[in-house]
């Protein structure tokens, strides 16, 4: 014992001193480098009890290694402690702090999160209540958005077919408050309410646009100024919309303007590059989305690289599966990987990819098999108007519809005739065309959808109220 008390005071004399600097030196580097990096906080403890150890042991105040721990471990030195040692209890108390703020703020997160978990689950409850009480007319009604008609044709085609909803030209925009006061009026009249559409993107394609001062510019013109300037102005136009009743934009053009000799998309589109049209359609969408009016990407499977125009005639895009994965549907995926809780199919012949001359809206191996399966879209898939010459110089309208419909299209935008629409999809049920199964399904994941994103959209008033309806 006497040779290790020896060896003990002889450390104390001549090591210690030397080592107890260079150890408080090296631990004050260490925190000035790290202290924001809360993992070392056990590692600069560590070197703190050690520093302040040999703080000890240099001053010869103990005389064995006994003293010191218990004055470590117990505390019973308060005195003569160097500025670096409380410096260190100083950040150890501003961690803890740190931490327990941290703790409360996930806390809330959590509490927050099991809220919208609580609120979802109601409303898909109501969702499922009020499928289930509809009638298949009632269902089929809500497949159909129409032109805006007249006041009094609107209100019929609501209470006597339960439509799903409007969408709104130039012609139809009078003022603010009529504006206002009309979708107000449709609103009300309906026991589902209702989406009210636009064509809004600036440029040549505004319909609301000339009832406000600014004036806003081509797609092509925002993105010259870059995503944060796309995102403004569509936030902009989302306020507008909002503003005057509506809740659905056709909106933004997620198709890229590699045809200089395509005049129909041209500077509706946002660019030429792949890359560059993605990051701006993501920027239009959260635009929208942040005034809450739900945008509809369009025209799938692309519109910017063809040379006919799909409202005079069948449109064709000419290109083979790789060209289409790493050009054309580079927007389309971004934009709905964003959020997008739509997608406009336009009326496009895509030979290369479906091996027949049928438009892409008639596909359901484009419309279910890509979009909704291999990319996972959950979301609206809507026609582009079914009453444009591109289809109907070509094919019958039963043909239009039944084949929108199988190929998984879940609303059918401006039919010729939507009374006509819903007696030939339901005829096409009871007389076998579709059977039974596959019209079943393939109407409730529809109608499901379209009920969902309205309650997300918070498109129905007093947070989704279920609303009872007249039943045959």
């Amino acid at each position: 014992m006497e040779i290790y008390n020896r060896l003990v005071k002889n450390y104390m004399k001549y090591v210690i001193p030397v080592g107890a600097g260079v150890i408080i030196t090296v631990a004050t580097v260490v925190f000035v480098l790290f202290s924001p990096l809360h993992p070392y906080n056990d590692l600069l403890e560590s070197i703190a009890e050690i520093a302040y150890s040999a703080e000890i042991l240099a001053s010869s105040e103990v005389s064995s290694p006994m003293e010191i721990s218990e004055i470590v471990i117990n505390g019973t030195e308060t005195t003569n402690r160097s500025p670096e040692i409380a410096w260190f209890e100083g950040f150890e108390e501003h961690t803890t702090l740190e931490e327990t703020e941290q703790a409360t703020e996930q806390e809330i997160e959590q509490e927050i999160i099991q809220e919208i978990e609580q609120e979802t689950a109601q409303k898909i409850d109501e969702i499922t209540a009020m499928l289930n009480q509809m009638t298949l007319r009632e269902k089929l009604g809500q497949l159909i958005i129409v032109a805006m008609p007249s006041k009094s044709r609107a209100t019929t085609l609501i209470e006597d077919y339960n439509i799903s909803g409007f969408i709104f030209f130039g012609a139809d925009i009078t003022t603010i408050e009529e504006i206002q006061q009309l979708t107000t009026d449709l609103q009300a009249a309906a026991a589902i309410p209702l989406f009210i559409a636009v064509d809004e993107e600036g440029g040549r394609v505004s319909r609301v646009g000339r009832l406000f001062s600014e004036n806003i510019g081509t797609a092509l013109s925002m993105a010259q100024s870059g995503a944060q300037n796309v995102y403004e102005n569509y936030r902009t136009i989302g306020e507008r919309l909002a503003l005057l009743g509506f809740n659905m934009n056709f909106a933004p053009v997620a198709d890229i303007w590699t045809n200089p000799s395509n005049t129909v998309i041209g500077d509706r589109a946002f660019g030429r590059e792949p890359a560059e049209v993605a990051e701006m359609v993501i920027a239009a969408v959260e635009g929208l989305q942040s005034v809450g009016i739900l945008p509809i990407l369009k025209h799938f499977p692309g519109h910017g690289d063809t040379y006919e125009d799909s409202h005079d005639y069948l449109a064709t895009y000419r290109h083979d599966w790789e060209r289409f994965e790493n050009v054309e549907s580079v927007p389309f995926r971004a934009g709905l990987q964003a959020g997008a809780e739509g997608v406009m199919v336009g009326h496009i012949a895509t030979p290369l990819l479906t091996e027949d001359d049928l438009p892409a809206v008639f596909s359901e191996y484009l419309l279910t098999e890509i979009i909704r399966n291999t990319w996972q879209f959950d979301g609206l898939i809507i026609t582009d108007a079914l009453d444009m010459r591109g289809l109907t110089n070509n094919f019958s309208t039963e043909d239009i519809v039944i084949s929108t419909f199988l190929a998984g299209a879940d609303i059918l935008l401006m039919p010729p005739n939507p009374e006509q629409t819903i007696e030939t999809l339901l005829q096409a049920y009871e007389n076998g065309v579709i059977p039974a199964e596959i019209f079943e399904e393939r109407l409730n994941s529809a109608v499901e959808r379209i009920l969902h994103v309205k309650a997300q959209y918070s498109i129905y008033s007093n947070n989704f109220e279920l609303v009872e309806l007249e039943t045959d």
